[in-house]
């Protein structure tokens, strides 16, 4: 009953992006934390896209080098996560394919140049593409994963998508042609593979078990892997992964992640 309250009609919202990229300045998503419940809910609402976005590529180089490689790994994972969602579109496809190039040409810059103009400029722009992309075309189970996980243990969600990503990818593979849609597109041979060498560039870990960016007790994880797993399928991004997982199979992955095992 009742009716919402008509917003945003008395100032523009301008928002300027300090990382690239969350790209909070041009999507409807957000996400709440439950701090006593451990777990991260992703919110999408129109009226959360800003009127204005301003890049200003001088506002990222002093970001430390492992919170450029985290949020240029989130960018990463939108733009993929884009190019293979259910929901994709012609429209959005080249949004998500052109920030992936961007990405993957730009960012080993950006971590080892931080004031490299150029390639800031190039981040900021791709974060912003992918956004492009995933406001319409939603997201998939790298998203759903890491919100969770994150929640879990407080691990950064660049780095937690970054780490995401190959697994999903693998388990992703045969539900779709999209990733190799992606790699005709971007002349690659495995994408996995490409994103696999940027993050030991980076110093990302291959597996959870091996992240130091918070305590993985592995005691922890299997106390909380069933209910972290059922979570995370339970995600609005799992909608529209291609694959349509079962609980088990987010928990495989889970696992998979957590003591870099391969994905079958």
């Amino acid at each position: 009953p009742g009716s919402m309250p008509s917003l945003r009609n008395k100032a523009k919202f301008i928002a300027i992006p300090s990382t690239s990229g969350t790209a909070s300045e041009i999507t409807a998503f957000s996400v709440i934390t439950d701090t006593q419940k451990h777990i991260k809910y992703p919110i999408v609402a129109a009226d959360m896209v800003p009127d204005i976005a301003i890049l200003d590529p001088a506002l990222p180089m002093t970001m430390p080098k492992h919170i450029t490689a985290n949020t240029g790994m989130d960018v990463m994972a939108h733009a993929v996560e884009a190019v293979a969602s259910t929901a994709a579109t012609a429209f959005t496809d080249p949004y998500a394919v052109q920030a992936i190039k961007m990405v993957l040409d730009s960012l080993p810059t950006a971590y080892a140049e931080p004031k490299n103009m150029e390639a800031r400029l190039a981040m900021h722009e791709a974060s912003a593409l992918a956004g492009m992309a995933f406001t319409n075309a939603s997201l998939g189970l790298v998203h759903s994963m890491a919100h969770k996980i994150g929640g879990e243990f407080g691990v950064t969600h660049g780095l937690a998508n970054a780490i995401l990503l190959p697994y999903v990818i693998a388990y992703n593979r045969k539900f779709s042609d999209k990733y190799t849609y992606a790699e005709k597109l971007l002349g690659l041979q495995d994408l996995s593979k490409a994103i696999q060498e940027m993050n030991k560039k980076m110093d990302i870990p291959s597996c959870f078990k091996d992240c130091t960016e918070v305590d993985f007790n592995e005691a922890k994880f299997k106390e909380v892997l069933a209910r972290m797993s059922q979570h995370a399928f339970e995600d609005p991004c799992t909608l529209t992964n291609p694959g349509k997982p079962t609980a088990a199979d987010v928990q495989m992955l889970f696992e998979a992640a957590y003591y870099g095992k391969a994905v079958n």
